[in-house]
């Protein structure tokens, strides 16, 4: 589990922003998903500007399978609506201490967190002997390439889709509080008094942080996670690329959602600690026969047990449940 304390300054300072550069990261992540189909649709847009463009270093590290991927390629959004010359610029001017930490983790990861290291590919290597502003100037630049050549073309639909998204969450803070969106905000996001808990076979706490910034991915179905779970040279905020809501239309695989539904699947996700009916009903904003059905299906699936403790029944997720919901993604 990854947990985010969430004290006074992180609520006050939690916001959505639309990014460019998110936008972009989240494509790129198609390449890493063997679900996807190759040679169609978004993943086949992607490869074929990846390949006649020559973008050599997006390739080699995002053909790669590392837990982790150097988070300067998303810098924090310092508006709602950040430009991309601006994130650009951002990237291309990288702290070179934050790169190198960054880039020593993608290679060789941290054992205490579960998060694996890599053989870093040679064309990596090379670039990285230039030095690290070379490498950040040439990141930037391919970046920029993708852009031009894949995402621009349907950048307004996208970012009609994301600011519909942004509405939406906004009327959800508005009939249930800023935990009532945090908690329905991915299945694996988790809202428990005074911090956020996310579902993943990572490990790590981030605590002292000013602030949230929540940015909307029309390309992925699961969450990414910007945060330094350990003291890094330069400190960001948290960031969460979350799917946008409803999801993208066309899902070739199956998804804890798509094999669940929404509800039951929030609710198995919330099942980490042991909790009654009524719990769960005042935790997620559901009548208590709401939340009985669905336990009622998720128990005879075997994804949870029942246990009698005096006058109250808890439930808790089952091992296949956790390994369900903590499937391997990137961190």
């Amino acid at each position: 589990m990854l947990y985010l304390d969430m004290d006074r300054a992180v609520l006050a300072n939690t916001r959505f922003a639309i990014s460019p550069l998110s936008t972009v990261i989240g494509a790129l992540g198609l390449l890493r998903d063997n679900k996807q189909p190759s040679g169609g649709g978004w993943r086949g847009r992607i490869q074929e500007t990846v390949r006649d463009r020559r973008l050599v270093l997006l390739g080699s590290l995002f053909n790669g399978s590392w837990d982790y991927l150097p988070d300067f390629l998303t810098p924090q959004p310092r508006t709602p609506a950040t430009g991309l010359q601006e994130e650009l610029h951002a990237v291309a001017t990288t702290d070179s201490a934050r790169l190198r930490w960054e880039l020593q983790l993608m290679a060789q990861g941290v054992s205490e967190e579960r998060l694996a290291g890599r053989l870093v590919p040679v064309l990596l290597r090379d670039a990285l002997e230039r030095g690290e502003q070379d490498f950040a100037e040439r990141m930037a630049a391919e970046l920029h390439q993708l852009w031009e050549g894949a995402v621009a073309p349907q950048w307004m639909a996208l970012r009609t889709r994301m600011e519909e998204d942004i509405s939406h969450r906004a009327q959800t803070i508005a009939r249930h509080g800023l935990a009532g969106m945090l908690a329905a905000l991915h299945p694996g996001v988790l809202w428990s008094e005074d911090q956020l808990s996310l579902v993943s076979r990572f490990r790590g706490r981030v605590s002292g942080s000013t602030g949230l910034v929540l940015t909307p991915s029309a390309f992925s179905t699961n969450l990414r996670v910007v945060i330094d779970s350990i003291p890094a040279p330069t400190t960001r905020q948290p960031m969460f690329a979350y799917p946008c809501w409803p999801g993208p239309e066309a899902r070739t695989g199956p998804t804890v959602h798509a094999l669940l539904g929404v509800t039951r699947a929030r609710l198995l996700s919330d099942l980490h600690t042991a909790r009654s009916t009524v719990e769960l009903s005042d935790r997620h904003f559901l009548a208590t026969s709401t939340v009985s059905y669905h336990l009622g299906i998720l128990h005879r699936t075997g994804l949870i047990t029942r246990t009698r403790t005096g006058q109250r029944v808890l439930y808790q997720q089952t091992p296949r449940a956790t390994d369900l919901l903590a499937a391997p993604r990137p961190h």
